[in-house]
């Protein structure tokens, strides 16, 4: 009868996880279009209009998506020391930059995520903010060989609400970067300025297409390049030197990121298929797998009392 008894118990407790499992899938799939909303596409054609009516603070002289990816343990020494490139947010949990810009050539290695800090609404890079927010990173997806820019999943989502960080919208895959409008493109960077010295400040500019300077045209298995000419470089002694990862931005969306090698933009619209397989809903998962481990932890609890009981 002791022995009945406590398997009774034990499949109490599976048939009660396995029920709450089964009810947060079924939320999950019923919210999942209400929380698809953190990951915006850009839409095309005649209502790009609209979009720029609503861009908000993504327009605005200070890029409020704007991130700064930088090493833990250079950033101890003093703040904006461990800077290595830019990166824009596009998703409540979800940061983008190039994937070269997290590899590290004196390790031939990839960064580990414990490594790395994100800062966001900060404009000075070398001045915190009290609005600012300094979250770590918990995985980073690497993309395919054919594709050049790297996910940072963050430890906690962006408050929706924040008055000082937004996310961008990513661009649609079906409108090509040829109908850009010159009159919207914007370059939001750190860097440096013409004569050598670090930018303090996000240096946001207005930007004109241009035709990328290569002798041939890129393989097919390579991401498409967007180039781009900043303008009004008079506060930079008519030269920028512009971070790896730094932002191209229409109205609202996120064009593309700068490259390693300053050849220019890699397009962000030949990734969003990518990218949207790896993140989900653009929130934050731990505490389901928290949950998930806790639950496991439990079970292996009583399993060894049950077992204690039974020797008894």
């Amino acid at each position: 009868m002791q022995l009945n008894e406590h398997y009774r118990k034990i499949m109490k407790i599976l048939i009660f996880a396995f029920l709450c499992t089964e009810m947060q899938t079924t939320f999950t799939h019923r919210d999942l279009a209400a929380k698809q909303r953190s990951i915006g596409l850009a839409p095309t054609g005649g209502d790009l209009t609209a979009l720029g009516r609503s861009a908000g603070a993504a327009c605005s002289t200070v890029a409020s998506y704007q991130a700064s990816i930088r090493l833990l343990a250079h950033e101890r020494d003093y703040f904006g020391k461990g800077h290595i490139c830019s990166g824009a947010l596009v998703a409540p949990s979800v940061v983008l930059t190039v994937s070269s810009c997290l590899y590290s050539h004196s390790r031939r290695s990839h960064y580990h995520p414990s490594e790395l800090r994100v800062m966001l609404g900060n404009p000075q890079r070398f001045a915190p903010n009290e609005l600012g927010l300094i979250l770590g990173v918990t995985h980073v997806h690497q993309p395919p060989k054919e594709l050049a820019l790297a996910i940072l999943m963050l430890e906690r989502d962006v408050p929706v609400d924040h008055p000082q960080i937004q996310p961008l919208l990513l661009p649609n895959p079906d409108r090509p970067s040829s109908s850009l409008r010159d009159q919207t493109l914007q370059i939001s960077t750190w860097g440096y300025d013409g004569h050598s010295r670090e930018l303090h400040d996000l240096l946001t500019l207005n930007a004109t297409k241009t035709f990328c300077q290569t002798s041939q045209p890129p393989p097919q298995s390579q991401p498409q390049i967007i180039c781009v000419e900043a303008e009004g470089l008079s506060s930079t002694g008519g030269k920028l030197f512009m971070d790896a990862g730094a932002t191209l931005t229409e109205r609202n969306q996120l064009l593309g990121l700068r490259s390693a090698d300053g050849g220019g933009f890699v397009e962000v619209a030949s990734h969003v298929e990518w990218i949207l397989t790896q993140i989900g809903d653009g929130t934050n998962q731990n505490s389901s797998f928290w949950g998930v481990l806790l639950f496991l932890s439990f079970t292996g609890y009583v399993l060894t009392v049950s077992r204690k009981s039974l020797l008894a």
